[in-house]
């Protein structure tokens, strides 16, 4: 309990100070929500003052901070300052969009990853192995927004078999998943491979083998058992590493998740949209690591003390 209160404690002041960074960054980045709005010549300079009075930017930035943070932590979200949709409304529809695609491209890097990993162990050095890590390669140096434009040229443009853009729909929602995935799936295998070729060497695994039990046996109840330790923790990194990459992956697919209103709202500057889904993002990564690292605690006991003392 003690550990999780640290961690917890922890994690907020990250948030915090990450509140902090966005706010500044995004209202020192330059431009006028003002301007984005409302057309230049449009308006008198005195209702374009009266605009930005209503909306607090005439104020000093750090009372803006706190006023914007007081709103936020009695649950005022604020609304849209270029549609006015309510921020709750967005958060609804666009946080579900990106859960579907955040929770396909997760399922598919332990789904895929794992067993391939596990395959690439058992025949090592074998055609089959050398298959797997020329994938696992190619997986993690092509960077993510190449493969996302090379799956649209090459699945929609050329042969035709997937939509370019767009949501819901299963075929909507494979390539856009996929490209989010590969590259957590190239390292799912690798750390997978490595942790299973780790223990296969271990004296336990000798002992096993020589008291009768199948190969099997073996592998599926004890070897594998042991090397997921290591990939209890690649869970909670691999759900930061999808929220970061869901950016670029859903501006290119046209997909309208969190990272799509974030990316326009920057453009905008629309700055409640902008901050609070900032927020969102950067939480959802602290989340991550957070539970990674109590996952690591939790499927590895021995190390509960050590940490403790090092706290």
């Amino acid at each position: 309990m003690k550990l999780l209160a640290v961690r917890t404690v922890y994690m907020v002041l990250i948030v915090l100070v990450s509140s902090v960074a966005v706010f500044y960054a995004i209202r020192l980045s330059g431009g006028d929500a003002v301007a984005a709005v409302i057309q230049p010549g449009s308006a008198s300079l005195e209702a374009r003052e009266q605009l930005r009075e209503l909306w607090g930017l005439n104020l000093p930035i750090h009372e803006q901070y706190f006023t914007y943070m007081s709103r936020l932590l009695r649950g005022d979200l604020g609304n849209s300052l270029t549609n006015s949709t309510p921020i709750v409304d967005m958060l609804v529809v666009h946080g579900r969009n990106s859960l579907i695609l955040g929770g396909a491209a997760f399922f598919l890097v332990f789904a895929l990853g794992v067993p391939l990993g596990i395959l690439a162990a058992v025949w090592r050095n074998s055609a089959a192995d050398a298959s797997i890590m020329t994938f696992s390669v190619a997986g993690m140096a092509i960077p993510n927004f190449w493969l996302a434009l090379l799956a649209v040229w090459l699945f929609a443009s050329t042969l035709h078999w997937l939509p370019t853009a767009g949501c819901c729909s299963p075929r909507h929602l494979m390539m856009p998943a996929v490209v989010l995935a590969m590259e957590g799936l190239a390292l799912t295998v690798r750390m997978t491979r490595s942790a299973m070729l780790e223990n296969l060497e271990r004296d336990f695994v000798r002992t096993l083998r020589a008291g009768g039990l199948s190969e099997m046996r073996v592998i599926g109840r004890h070897v594998l058992r042991n090397a997921l330790i290591p990939l209890v923790s690649l869970a909670g990194l691999r759900l930061g590493q999808i929220v970061g990459y869901a950016l670029v992956v859903e501006a290119v697919f046209g997909w309208p998740g969190l990272g799509q209103v974030l990316v326009n709202a920057v453009l905008r500057r629309d700055y409640p949209v902008a901050q609070f889904f900032s927020l969102v993002l950067v939480a959802l990564v602290v989340l991550g690591n957070w539970l990674a690292d109590l996952g690591y605690l939790a499927a590895n006991p021995r190390l509960r003390t050590a940490r403790l003392r090092g706290v």
